[in-house]
């Protein structure tokens, strides 16, 4: 497929499926269009889980998982014992403080963790006590949270405290509810705000462990640049938001506010990207760049929500040269909404030789034959209407002039 862009034509007419755009707060346009509060999908799914906490028990004492479901397999065990913070190991010092691990299992499934203070450390250590309440969700009962575990993570959150304190070694099974999304990251109405969701969602794009510091409203920007990438890339991908950084825990994407400079020097000299949002820096390209391109022009069209629902339906796995294409059959559909004849010829040319590679690719494809097919008609009919009225004009001048 040619990707040279035929987009360089103003469209005389909006395309059909604009999503209207929304004002935020801020009094400025949303990125993401006035269906980014569509309706929650209500759904409980079942799932395994485990409390890894410091508790004093005739077992012993010291951070450990004291509960755990029967399903729970000892490999899983140990690598969220690997993982799990203990003692100071939170970011904030607020009782309220609250943190969340997010990771791959060996074992195919996924593990979404949500940490947080629970009284008093009961050792010599003095202090607060941390908690962990982990889900362990298997492949079918992540997708029904579109594998984006900030969504897993919210609802984890609203456990009731004594439903997760449960410290018997053995617990049932956890019922997880959906709650409602997080609302949009308000920062993307402002001037800077797409420039930042985009470095965002291009180090969310790439393999390479990355430490991302000062990223605004954290969660919110994180699970909507997420759902920027496609669904077989999530469960891929592995993060930490409110716990101390640890290069034991080995995680594709940690997030940072606190203690810029000791984590900075802790990483010199790893393989371990380094991106602080908070200086002003150009989005790096060089990975994705078509794809990174295509979301900031959606951004600026208010229609990010239709490439939240595009994502959703990359299930196969996705490389540099597919998201072009995607973006470009994306970008081609817009350029079909327009009067220009020559325009619409030129992409039935290309688009009736166009071989789709995939599903995506093949409904795209036949959207984009569709609407040209129609839209050609359309104009067809108006040419014909006014080469009629320009005839009957004619006819009529040149009737002769009565007494």
């Amino acid at each position: 497929m040619d990707h040279r862009s035929v987009v360089n034509h103003q469209s005389d007419a909006r395309p059909s499926n604009f999503v209207s755009a929304k004002m935020h707060p801020s009094g400025q346009q949303s990125p993401f269009g006035s269906e980014h509060s569509c309706a929650p999908r209500i759904f409980e799914i079942e799932c395994d889980q485990a409390i890894f906490t410091s508790q004093r028990s005739p077992m012993g004492e010291g951070y450990r998982i004291v509960a755990a479901s029967p399903g729970i397999r000892p490999d899983e065990k140990a690598e969220i014992t690997r993982r799990s913070p203990s003692h100071g190991s939170l970011a904030g010092d607020s009782p309220q403080s609250e943190g969340m691990l997010a990771y791959p299992l060996p074992s195919g499934r996924y593990c979404i963790c949500h940490c947080k203070f629970d009284g008093a450390e009961h050792t010599a250590r003095g202090g607060q006590r941390v908690r962990t309440h982990a889900a362990i969700l298997d492949p079918k009962g992540f997708r029904k949270f579109e594998d984006n575990p900030f969504w897993v993570d919210q609802s984890l959150a609203k456990v009731p405290v004594e439903a997760a304190r449960t410290f018997n070694p053995t617990m049932g099974r956890l019922h997880l509810k959906a709650s409602d999304r997080y609302t949009p990251p308000r920062h993307l109405a402002t001037s800077t705000g797409p420039d930042i969701f985009l470095r965002v969602i291009r180090s969310l794009l790439g393999d390479e462990p990355c430490i991302l510091a000062s990223v605004p409203e954290t969660r919110p920007t994180l699970q909507w640049a997420l759902m920027m990438i496609p669904v077989s890339m999530r469960n891929k991908r592995s993060f930490s938001v409110g716990v101390k950084f640890s290069l034991t825990r080995n995680l594709t994407t940690t997030i940072i506010h606190h203690d810029l400079e000791r984590v900075h020097q802790m990483v010199a000299g790893q393989t371990i990207q380094w991106r602080d949002l908070g200086v002003a820096a150009p989005v790096r390209q060089d990975l994705c760049a078509e794809w990174l391109g295509f979301i900031g022009r959606r951004a600026d069209q208010s229609r990010l929500v239709e490439v939240a629902k595009l994502t959703n339906q990359m299930t196969e796995l996705a490389t540099q040269i597919s998201l072009a294409r995607v973006a470009k059959l994306s970008l081609d559909r817009d350029a079909a909404d327009t009067w220009d004849r020559s325009v619409l010829i030129e992409l039935q040319n290309d688009y009736n030789k166009f071989s789709a590679r995939d599903e995506i690719e093949s409904r795209l494809t036949i959207d984009i034959r569709e609407f040209v097919e129609q839209r050609l008609a359309d104009v067809e009919e108006t040419l014909r209407k006014e080469k009629e009225a320009k005839k009957k004009a004619a006819a009529k001048q040149s009737e002769p002039t009565r007494l």
